[in-house]
């Protein structure tokens, strides 16, 4: 008993070292310092008066945002953000306070949430950024609110948006920035639209495959397209044996006609294949939007041209294509009605078209809301990923069943590293499953 308690009140001290009761804990890169000079509106002084009943401070929006995005150093946007923010504070007086986490792990927005609530609720914000993986864990948790239905204009958004932003049937985030998964080409001809076009043409295709856990979503989202279901009828973990066998030969195909080569496996993010992409002619190499923008945005006009950017290629004809997307979400953890509304005008300030759009191109990602998207300065590329969006979207890796996941993962693995067959390959991702549920 001893013991929990002290264990409890440890837990308090530290939190309050992440929130209001002291200065938030540093990290890498000393976000919460740098928020001190970038973010003026996080703290208003006021200097003492004589009067016996000072006029009190107007409620401010109390909102967390994520430290660092993907390929990002030195809070890019987190800079970016607070400028908008103090723009809305200049022009409406209404005050902002923006605490960075981490996007991730300890000290990271959901499990600071997840702590918070259950020690200090009283620092809880009004808003927070959350990753798209992290939406359903704080929904089922009840970290955060469901939105009424007249709280968003769904038309507005485009449906990989609202896919991200709603568990089990509500939604849950109002979304914000997205990265889109997509093809650019290095050659003379039109880019394959195909996987067999790709096979056929003797192409090359790099994609990031490397994960420390799970399954990666290229494979994920291939496996899906063919029909493949995740689980049985009565909701457990499974495997459809006859689609995973159908993409286990198109791999090995692949493989043998030199398209498809096990360095993939050693690739986490295109950073990683980038260069050999470059070097390269006949290359087809997978990136997400926010890496493309920032190659593209600091590339020579003769580079540009060498450049074509194209969807992924299907995995099989007559199949409805999916899109790789993933994004942040803003969600409300406060229920009090006047807290949610000061929050909403925010958001609807931050995502005005014009505003929005100079925002998300500024920082590389993508905006959830159509209009911006018709805003932006890069209109090929803009109508591209709007095309994208609004395609069926692939479940995203970290919220598929492990077992599975890592099913899927190994049979790759094997397939392309040890040199198993198809079938065996195929089979091995059944077996581990079916051993998985007779534990």
């Amino acid at each position: 008993m001893i013991e929990r308690c002290a264990q409890a009140l440890a837990t308090a001290f530290w939190l309050c070292a992440l929130t209001a009761c002291a200065a938030p804990q540093a990290f890498a890169h000393s976000p919460d310092v740098a928020l001190t000079r970038i973010a003026q509106v996080a703290t208003v002084v006021r200097s003492p008066t004589p009067t016996v009943t000072p006029t009190p401070l107007p409620s401010a929006v109390n909102l967390w945002f994520p430290a660092l995005f993907a390929y990002e150093s030195e809070l890019f946007t987190a800079r970016h953000f607070s400028e908008l923010v103090q723009d809305y504070t200049r022009q409406t007086g209404q005050l902002v306070t923006v605490r960075l986490r981490r996007a991730e792990g300890l000290g990271g927005i959901f499990e600071t949430l997840s702590s918070a609530a259950q020690v200090a609720p009283s620092v809880l914000p009004d808003l927070v950024l959350l990753r798209a993986r992290d939406l359903p864990r704080a929904a089922a948790a009840r970290l955060i609110v469901p939105l009424s239905s007249n709280t968003v204009q769904e038309d507005a958004y485009f449906a990989a948006a609202l896919a991200l932003a709603r568990h089990e049937g509500e939604l849950y985030g109002i979304p914000y920035l997205l990265e889109l998964q997509h093809a650019v080409y290095g050659g003379d001809e039109l880019p394959p639209l195909t996987w067999q076009s790709v096979i056929s043409r003797q192409l090359t295709y790099l994609f990031p495959a490397k994960v420390t856990r799970g399954v990666n979503g290229t494979l994920l989202s291939h496996y899906i397209t063919l029909g493949g279901k995740l689980s049985d009828q009565n909701g457990e973990p499974s495997l459809d044996y006859e689609p995973l066998l159908s993409l286990m030969d198109l791999y090995r195909t692949a493989y043998t006609a030199g398209s498809l080569s096990d360095d993939v496996l050693n690739y986490a993010e295109p950073t990683q294949y980038w260069l050999a992409f470059t070097a390269s002619k006949n290359v087809l190499a997978q990136v997400d939007s926010t890496f493309f923008l920032r190659q593209h945005a600091s590339s020579n006009a003769t580079t540009l041209t060498a450049w074509q950017f194209s969807p992924l290629p299907r995995i099989a004809e007559g199949k409805p294509p999916l899109s790789l997307v993933d994004g942040w979400l803003w969600a409300f953890t406060t229920t009090n009605p006047e807290r949610q509304q000061r929050a909403l005008a925010l958001l609807e300030w931050l995502q005005e078209p014009t505003r929005y759009a100079l925002f998300s191109q500024r920082v590389s990602m993508l905006p959830a809301r159509r209009a911006a998207l018709n805003a932006w300065s890069e209109a090929d590329y803009a109508a591209f990923a709007a095309e994208l969006l609004d395609r069926r979207v692939s479940p995203l890796p970290d919220l598929v069943n492990s077992a599975v996941a890592e099913a899927l993962q190994e049979s790759f693995t094997r397939l392309l590293r040890d040199g198993l067959s198809s079938e065996e390959a195929a089979n091995l991702a059944i077996d581990r499953v079916r051993a998985g549920r007779e534990r």
